[in-house]
């Protein structure tokens, strides 16, 4: 292992950059300060860090469980190459990938390095431990429909039970690392959906789409059906804006907070109606001069009669959201608009929409620039599918440990991967 420092911070915004196509490098893992370790809890010193640490009994439990859906993913390989067992192939690989390695080559150095410490914990003889070759026969050869499947039963068992899950947002993130013709009308890529909770930061649910067999509406719906959660609150972009959308959280006793743009023509125009002839029954004023930022934000909150609803199930709240503020020289005003089966202050509101931002900063910004996944040379659907996936259940045990901040994560896990093996074994 490199002794070159990984030293990446997690920014204030991010929004998922367009597609440009190209290749990128990897960086070696983190090998700087680790945060304390104790019997009772893992300790950050980080601000970064979620208030609410694991115990060492917790994380068993966690380990031990991703380790039984492991063991339940199908094996592609014939009998005789079956060696080692694909749930430790697997095991490997999500160590690999917390650490900050991201390629075939690094995985099986990592292997290659630990070899012996691996073949204890694992009890397989030292021939066994995972090769790169073995390692990419398996990141190409595994369903990844299988693969996906383990990771929702697994994220929903040990995760959507928590007291911290509540405001839940759908967001889609494509693999630019999968970009197919991406000048002509053969365009083809993947993309992932995620079902995020704005609190804990976890991944609750996926679904996969590849481009030109599916979309994220689609999907997003699928994972309301899918996902077994109620009494939560689902966020959305304007894309989720649809009927069908709004009345399966209704159906399945959830509540909704979604922003409406002009792909909802009638509706935009009747809140904006709404808003301008009516006295809010709540309102919120507040100030943000973070980062370099000058921002101030009005919300105010709109009740809606039930013959105002427009087709949109227990539509019951319009919320309008005027921002003005100054990044540097550049100033700007907007306004924008959403929809909800709440009846909450305008200040909880304001809380909700602009935690909804947080897949963007705490999802799609680590896997992109921490985990360098649109930088990735894996360009295979299936391949590039598996690594999202893995590269997810990473993050989740990072957020399951109590780190907010993923770097953070890996500077402890950098000096104590190998209590990670021996609470897995």
């Amino acid at each position: 292992m490199s002794d070159s420092p990984l030293i990446k911070e997690d920014p204030p915004a991010y929004r998922h950059p367009p597609y440009q196509g190209g290749q990128g490098g990897s960086n070696p893992p983190y090998q700087g300060r680790a945060v304390s370790f104790s019997h009772q809890n893992i300790k950050s010193k980080s601000d970064h860090c979620l208030c609410k640490m694991r115990s060492e009994r917790e994380l068993l439990k966690d380990m031990l469980s991703l380790i039984e859906k492991l063991k339940q993913v199908k094996d592609f390989r014939k009998d005789q190459g079956k060696r080692p067992p694909l749930w430790i192939v697997l095991v490997v690989i999500i160590l690999g990938t917390m650490l900050g390695y991201s390629g075939y080559r690094e995985l099986g150095e990592l292997a290659k390095n630990n070899r012996h410490r691996l073949s204890q914990e694992f009890n397989i003889i030292p021939e066994r431990v995972p090769s790169y070759s073995t390692i990419r026969r398996v990141m190409m050869g595994v369903d990844w429909q299988s693969l996906l499947k383990m990771f929702n039963e697994w994220a929903l068992q040990e995760y959507g039970q928590r007291d911290d899950i509540n405001w839940l947002g759908m967001d889609g993130k494509s693999l630019k690392n999968t970009l197919k013709n991406p000048n002509n009308e053969q365009q083809n890529f993947i993309m992932f959906v995620s079902l995020f909770s704005q609190e804990s930061g976890l991944v609750l649910h996926l679904k996969r789409i590849e481009n030109k067999k599916g979309s994220e509406i689609n999907e997003g719906q699928a994972i309301i059906e899918d996902c077994s959660l109620q009494n939560q609150v689902f966020t959305g972009d304007a894309l989720h804006c649809q009927k069908k959308t709004i009345s399966l959280i209704a159906k399945t006793k959830n509540d909704y907070v979604i922003t409406v743009k002009g792909n909802q023509k009638n509706l935009d125009q009747r809140i904006q109606d709404l808003s301008n002839s009516s006295k809010p029954e709540s309102c919120f004023l507040e100030q943000d001069n973070s980062h370099g930022r000058k921002i101030s934000r009005k919300i105010e909150v709109f009740k809606v009669r039930n013959n105002e609803r427009q087709g949109f199930e227990n539509l019951r709240r319009v919320i309008k959201v005027e921002r003005r503020g100054s990044r540097g020289d550049k100033t700007y005003e907007e306004t924008a608009y959403y929809i909800s089966s709440l009846t909450e202050s305008a200040e909880v509101f304001a809380k909700i929409i602009r935690g909804h931002w947080k897949i963007e900063n705490q999802l799609h910004w680590v896997k992109d620039v921490i985990f360098e996944e649109d930088k990735s040379e894996i360009s295979d659907f299936q391949a590039a599918s598996n690594w999202s996936i893995l590269t997810t259940i990473g993050l989740n045990l990072f957020r399951g440990l109590g780190f907010l901040s993923i770097t953070e994560g890996q500077r402890w896990l950098a000096e104590r991967w190998e209590k990670l093996i021996v609470l897995s074994t």
